[in-house]
């Protein structure tokens, strides 16, 4: 019986072409899941794409500069389509990440279908919405992250190869999507990064350097000067804190918003913190925009001596982002759900009307906590990886599943502007995914 000596390997070489054959059917059997996953989403995403057409909500201009002109190039239907490439790509991804994990596909996969197929997420992903290509580059961030964990459970982080340069490549360009998005996928992007590198210390090195150069285009866009490189409403979230503010203190009104608006409106606007909205409707827009700077000072001001009152209008603004059910202090307080666009139509006018019938059924205010508010599926897939935490003794998974969701969170605690449910939707799609590992007895054989 001969023997081979190539790479120091002396097993027969029998042995050794079981063993390639092993790995193949392996390889193999790992991607049969995903591809299986994907592949069932697109075609559920593809019917609410036909009942949507060209696209079920939002318009052309949404006010993200780069996400429009993506828009205006594919046109609506074209970048809807896009869209539910993307989603249904980044949900098999994620579900072949879980499995390494020992997460069954046999709880997974529907669980990512059904995602696909309900109203909330599944309109959300043929709508016109920043927040699409944003939930995307979260879930590919989280699947990448957990493919790399589990390749430091295996011992083989530290070999490299081509697997492993795909996963970093996928994180890079999740961190390089999010950061595109604008200020606040920004944000989540740089908290998500800075909560994996503690749990991931064999490629920490690369990982950092991936998120710089990732962070580092959008900063590049602003040094160009390109549109893209706005950084949004800010003078409207100051203006809000000052309205808080005012509402908290109505004796002594500041000339500088008076300008804007009677001090009795900034007070009324104070007494329903949940959205700018509540503010925007009340003030002058064009006076607004020449009175930045008078307003930036006042601000400035105002963090200096009463930054509770700051911190007060950025927790309440982002309730969404924590509180299970909605607030009811005011008309901006529920739950934000955009109605289906006038453009709208549909490829199957049956298709439409029960896209819109079942979206319109599920709005019943009783439903709201479940299955539109994201806070509460972020929490049970925060229990759920705790829990395989603690029965796998691997703590590095708790921050690695909830980077993105509690990068999601804090950028909207910085800049939420209202109780839009699609800013949480990362955490809609994620938890219940996440939620899955609670299904996992035993640790999967390395």
């Amino acid at each position: 019986m001969s023997t081979s000596t190539t790479l120091g390997d002396a097993r027969p070489e029998w042995a050794q072409r079981h063993e390639r054959e092993r790995r193949h059917r392996r390889a193999k059997s790992r991607l049969r899941l995903p591809f299986a996953v994907a592949a069932a989403c697109q075609a559920v995403l593809l019917l609410w794409w036909a009942a949507g057409y060209p696209a079920f909500t939002g318009s052309a201009r949404s006010g993200a500069p780069l996400y429009d002109a993506a828009v205006r190039i594919l046109h609506p239907a074209g970048a809807t389509l896009a869209q539910s490439v993307l989603v249904a790509f980044a949900l098999g991804h994620l579900v072949a990440a879980l499995a390494r994990f020992g997460v069954r596909g046999r709880w997974s996969g529907p669980v990512a279908v059904a995602l696909a197929a309900l109203p909330p997420t599944g309109s959300l992903v043929v709508s016109l919405s920043p927040e699409v290509p944003s939930t995307v580059g979260a879930l590919l961030l989280t699947a990448a992250g957990l493919r790399l964990l589990a390749r430091r459970v295996d011992g083989t982080l530290h070999r490299g190869g081509p697997a492993q340069r795909l996963d970093l490549a996928v994180l890079f360009s999740a961190i390089a999507l999010l950061a595109l998005t604008g200020p606040r996928g920004a944000g989540t992007a740089l908290i998500a990064a800075l909560v994996l590198l503690p749990a991931l210390p064999r490629v920490r090195g690369r990982l950092a350097l991936l998120t710089a150069l990732a962070l580092a285009v959008p900063i590049a866009l602003a040094v160009l000067g390109h549109p893209a490189a706005r950084t949004g409403d800010l003078h409207t979230l100051r203006a809000a804190d000052l309205a808080l503010a005012q509402h908290r203190d109505p004796t002594r009104p500041d000339p500088a918003l008076t300008v804007l608006a009677p001090a009795a409106e900034w007070d009324a606007a104070g007494t329903d913190c949940s959205a700018t909205a509540a503010l925007t409707e009340r003030w002058d827009a064009a006076a607004a925009r020449r009175a930045q700077d008078e307003l930036a000072a006042a601000w400035r001001q105002l963090l200096r001596d009463h930054p509770d009152r700051v911190l007060d209008a950025r927790l309440c603004r982002s309730r969404l982002a924590w509180a299970v059910w909605a607030g009811t202090g005011g008309p901006h307080a529920a739950t934000e759900v955009p109605e289906p666009s006038a453009a709208s139509h549909g490829l199957l006018r049956p298709l439409h009307s029960a896209a819109a019938w079942s979206r319109t059924l599920l709005r019943a205010p009783q439903l709201d906590w479940l299955l539109w508010r994201g806070a509460l599926w972020a929490y049970l897939g925060l229990a759920a990886a705790l829990l395989y935490a603690w029965r796998h003794r691997l703590p590095a998974l708790v921050p690695v599943a909830g980077a993105a969701v509690l990068g999601t969170q804090l950028a909207l605690t910085a800049s939420a502007a209202g109780q839009d449910y699609r800013t949480m939707a990362v955490a809609l799609f994620l938890g219940p995914l996440l939620l899955t590992l609670a299904t996992v007895r035993r640790a999967p054989a390395p």
